[in-house]
């Protein structure tokens, strides 16, 4: 999930090296079929963090069930999709957390 937080360096920093945004190919991130509705919503709520005085602790799930619930989301799918959002939850606190 590290490229829904990546900064990506403007027209004016490159400049100051002599290259433009042309020179670069755009990034792509491929996501297998089956996780993509969990990335999808992780995408449309990743402010939905609860906070610690350290920092994120972890994601609001009753915030992410709701979603689910409101899209009409079988429960046997939904919890196939919370699955993938807590990898995603592990996968953001590890690089927000790492030495």
């Amino acid at each position: 999930m590290k490229f829904l937080y990546e900064k990506q360096p403007s027209a004016a920093d490159l400049a100051e090296f002599g290259i433009r945004p042309s020179d670069f190919p755009p990034r792509r991130y491929d996501a297998w079929p089956e996780n993509w509705p969990a990335i999808q919503l992780y995408a449309q709520n990743r402010t939905q963090w609860i906070q610690g005085p350290g920092g994120p602790t972890g994601l609001n799930y009753p915030w992410f069930r709701s979603c689910l619930e409101r899209q009409g989301i079988p429960a046997d799918e939904a919890e196939a999709i919370m699955d993938g959002i807590r990898v995603i939850e592990d996968a953001v606190l590890a690089e927000v957390y790492k030495d």
